[in-house]
């Protein structure tokens, strides 16, 4: 395992009525993952830092203005990925309320966000027994119960209950295009497209809501409402990295390689200024996870690869993205696929598999997701060294 530096290669918040919910209540906008070979597209918050001095809150009659300011910085600080000042924040108001369901569908974000599926749902739960009419549980309960547990149907349900309780336009939304997003991890395409219709042709009220819809679309294979959809987010927003991307992955799909490449290393250049993920790991770390998951392979596989190193980087090189690859593959396989080797003259190929650490890690939620991710990714990178097609691949579930 060897490590090189290569050339610089959540819907808006529920309104509630006066004295109905503390203003830091509502869901916050984000996307979730992509059911496509580009997931998870959430966007990674920066990654977190160590909390600055707390400011006293001053509490009103009734505790109510406390409330909100609590949760308002919880939520901030989730957004952060400091987890431990949000959770603070959430007991904070659970001090003040023991039976605030916004407090536990706070603390079952913080949960979800560090990779704790099951944490979350209980804390959803709770939230939802405290509160029935409380929209915002439903669907994070809805988001976990799809990635990264992967019950579809229980999340089908919930969206559904969402929808039927949705009063806002922002609701509505989110639980419109939640339900499309479900509706495509259970390859029900047919009912995705026919929820996608739905949406209102106007403009969301939030940048993520265009981008989520543009994805859904790029996933149904309707490149024309795709690219609408991530001009639009990018329009409300244009930071969004993933909305750029978007308009590059529809580029591509168009045979449009010039305005695929261009999309591609404007993508490249705004990575480059990501902050690391909480999750992520030092390199030596990450080359021991590569070494780890290489030894857990077959035998027989270990000795086919043994002269096939495997290199890591944090991103791919510019110069192989202005070539046309994707800026955030998780991994490439550069030489002859083995099956071919037998029928090739001259002198031999070297063959190397590259891993991009940074890629992974913004795919992923938690060190043990990060594990997971790099030993899928080392095989489907094998996978193409004996010569399996991305079809072949998906059919394994390496994609």
């Amino acid at each position: 395992m060897r490590r090189k530096e290569l050339p610089t290669l959540m819907s808006k918040q529920r309104k509630a009525g006066p004295g109905d919910r503390p203003k830091g209540s509502q869901r916050k906008a984000q996307a979730v993952p992509s059911t496509g070979q580009t997931a998870p597209a959430q966007q990674r918050p920066p990654a977190a830092q160590e909390p600055a001095p707390r400011a006293p809150i001053l509490e009103s009659s009734g505790g109510m203005d406390a409330i909100s300011a609590h949760l308002d910085r919880g939520w901030d600080l989730l957004q952060k990925n400091d987890f431990r000042g949000a959770t603070v924040s959430a007991q904070e108001v659970l001090k003040l309320d023991e039976q605030s369901p916004e407090a536990y569908t706070l603390l079952g974000a913080i949960a979800a966000a560090q990779g704790q599926a099951e944490e979350a749902l209980e804390h959803y739960g709770r939230a939802m027994e405290l509160d029935p009419e409380y929209i915002d549980p439903l669907l994070y309960a809805a988001e976990t119960y799809m990635w990264p547990l992967g019950e579809y149907e229980e999340a089908l349900e919930l969206c559904q209950q969402a929808l039927d309780m949705a009063e806002e336009e922002d609701e509505y939304l989110d639980a419109l295009l939640l339900k499309a997003e479900v509706e495509l991890g259970l390859g029900d395409l047919k009912a995705a497209r026919a929820t996608l219709s739905e949406l209102p042709p106007v403009d969301f009220p939030e940048p993520v809501y265009h981008l989520r819809a543009a994805r859904s679309w790029l996933d149904l294979g309707e490149i024309g409402d795709a690219e609408a959809h991530f001009r639009k987010a990018l329009a409300g927003n244009s930071e969004l990295a993933e909305a750029v991307h978007g308009l590059g992955l529809c580029a591509e799909e168009r045979g449009d390689r010039a305005a695929m490449v261009e999309h591609f290393l404007k993508v490249y250049e705004m990575d480059q200024q990501e902050d690391r993920a909480p999750w992520g790991v030092d390199p030596e770390r990450f080359e021991d996870i590569c070494n780890q998951a290489v030894r857990e392979l077959p035998e027989r596989i270990q000795k086919l690869l043994q002269n096939v190193p495997i290199v890591a980087a944090d991103y791919p090189s510019r110069e192989i993205v202005a070539e046309g690859s994707d800026p955030r593959m998780l991994g490439f396989f550069a030489g002859v696929p083995y099956p071919d080797k037998s029928n090739l003259g001259g002198p031999p190929q070297l063959d190397c598999i590259f891993l991009f650490q940074r890629n992974i890690e913004r795919v992923v939620r938690s060190r043990e997701q990060l594990e997971l991710e790099v030993r899928k990714t080392i095989l489907h990178e094998a996978g193409h060294f004996f010569g399996l097609s991305e079809e072949e691949l998906e059919e394994m579930g390496l994609s």
